[in-house]
């Protein structure tokens, strides 16, 4: 039994593993790994492979939209990112990509996000009653 993974011989670039790491009021957090052609030899600045994050929203009874994306969203460099001003009441999925080594965007995009929803905006987070202090 020879185990492991290995084969990364093909020229096929990996693709990215994204995941929801967190869900807020308005946002979602989403944490990625992989999806790079070759390792990037050498830390600094410009060494980084840059990643594509797109995202597209479905409201209550109507179809996907278009997967959108934005300058920002476009050169990322960390492996996570906060996504904010999302309609709650709408459907979410992500997707996430990276650059390939010879600046291209010709590589694949991880599988998208199961379709979410994030918390709805200006819940209160201060108790129902104030407390009064007691008259003595």
């Amino acid at each position: 039994g020879r185990g492991g993974g290995g084969g990364g011989e093909g020229g096929e670039a990996a693709l990215a593993t994204l995941v929801v790491a967190g869900v807020g009021a308005g946002s979602v957090t989403l944490d990625w790994s992989g999806g790079v052609g070759e390792a990037t030899s050498g830390g600094g600045t410009g060494g980084g492979t840059l990643y594509e994050l797109q995202w597209r929203a479905a409201k209550p009874g109507r179809a996907w939209g278009e997967w959108a994306t934005s300058e920002s969203a476009r050169a990322m460099v960390a492996h996570s990112a906060t996504k904010r001003n999302l309609d709650p009441a709408a459907l979410h999925q992500f997707r996430v990509r990276a650059r390939a080594s010879d600046g291209s965007w010709h590589t694949p995009f991880s599988s998208p996000t199961s379709p979410l929803r994030c918390l709805p905006l200006g819940q209160p987070q201060k108790p129902q009653k104030p407390q009064q202090p007691q008259q003595p």
